[in-house]
């Protein structure tokens, strides 16, 4: 599947969601949004594949069956006849099938356990494959440990509250500790360190897609994700922008674990915007929302945008379909910027 999102249509998405957080909640709303609506809304990029796929076949389908003609009479050159047949060929029986091949392609494998079971294990050998590259990265560049301890220490939701001063001060030595992790065990240059970084976005895009939910695949991504955060502070002038705005999941993810290190405020708006709502899957909001905690620690922020951050993540905690462990981090950092004020 290939889509190509342009930065500038990114950016106004972005700007819209933040209009409409606003909007509703000016109007004080608490419309909730269910299952079926959530999944409508993480389909619609297939959804509308599947719609052009349908409309390509019936338009062949259509013209493999007309047969028009057109004819100049011979005797008054300024006379055309026209005509056309239905005719059906064997490339109408072929568009047929076609047609039907999404609906009837799912149908067969459910009930050809043999097949079923090739295609379960594939895909298993396809995860090991990721697991085993993802620990030989880790021990290749000497960034295990770091990973490992910003998994347990930082990442990992209720490691640590943020609700005083003194423990803002403890969540920033244990990134400082991990990041001497990384200083003094990686050696990899940066052009190296964002090829293991896009290896890695490639892998998170795969576990996603091919992997069923569950504690496995969530495992799977924090490893991930951790291990990305290690190799970032190696490169340099990693390309930011260009990666918030790209369709790529992983691509994304490693701008916000990028973000998450450098602390910058340049993207704080479009980081709000991400950290809730619908505009990102679950665990990239979840990692949104780790960077703008780590933002929110390290900068202080005028009294009229740190309230307009507060009252954004306090409606958004408050929408039904948001996990408690995302809904967790959205309270902590409203609470922490309660404290800076």
């Amino acid at each position: 599947m290939n889509c190509d999102y342009q930065p500038s249509f990114i950016a106004m998405v972005d700007r819209i969601v933040q209009s409409v957080v606003w909007s509703c909640m000016n109007r004080n709303s608490h419309r909730k949004i269910n299952q079926d609506e959530r999944l409508s809304i993480n389909s619609s990029l297939s959804s509308s594949l599947r719609k052009k796929y349908s409309i390509t076949i019936i338009v062949l389908l259509i013209l493999s069956v007309l047969n028009i003609s057109f004819k100049l009479d011979k005797v008054n050159s300024n006379i055309w006849s026209f005509s056309f047949e239905l005719k059906v060929t064997s490339v109408t029986l072929v568009l047929l099938f076609l047609f039907w091949l999404p609906i009837l392609l799912p149908w067969i494998l459910s009930q050809v356990p043999q097949v079923q079971g090739s295609l379960n294990w594939l895909r298993e050998q396809g995860i090991e494959e990721i697991e085993t590259n993802l620990l030989r990265i880790k021990l290749k560049y000497g960034v295990q440990e770091a990973s490992e301890k910003y998994e347990e220490k930082i990442s990992d939701i209720g490691a640590i509250n943020l609700t005083s001063q003194e423990t803002q001060q403890q969540l920033e030595g244990r990134y400082r500790n991990a990041i001497a992790l990384v200083d003094a065990a990686s050696d990899i240059d940066s052009t190296e360190a964002l090829k293991r970084i896009d290896q890695l976005a490639g892998y998170y895009d795969r576990v996603r897609d091919e992997m069923p939910f569950g504690h496995n695949r969530t495992r799977l991504m924090h490893e991930i994700s951790s291990t990305m955060w290690t190799l970032i502070p190696k490169v340099i002038n990693f390309p930011v922008h260009e990666r918030l705005n790209s369709y790529k999941g992983g691509e994304r993810l490693s701008a916000y674990k990028h973000i998450e290190w450098n602390t910058s405020t340049d993207y704080i708006n479009l980081l709000v915007s991400r950290a809730v709502g619908i505009l990102e899957r679950p665990y990239t909001q979840y990692s949104a929302l780790l960077a703008l905690r780590r933002v929110v620690t390290n900068n202080q922020f005028a009294p009229s945008q740190s309230a307009e951050i507060i009252d954004i993540l306090n409606w958004s905690a408050n929408l039904d379909y948001i996990k408690p462990d995302r809904r967790e981090l959205m309270i902590e950092i409203a609470s922490l910027l309660k404290t800076k004020a």
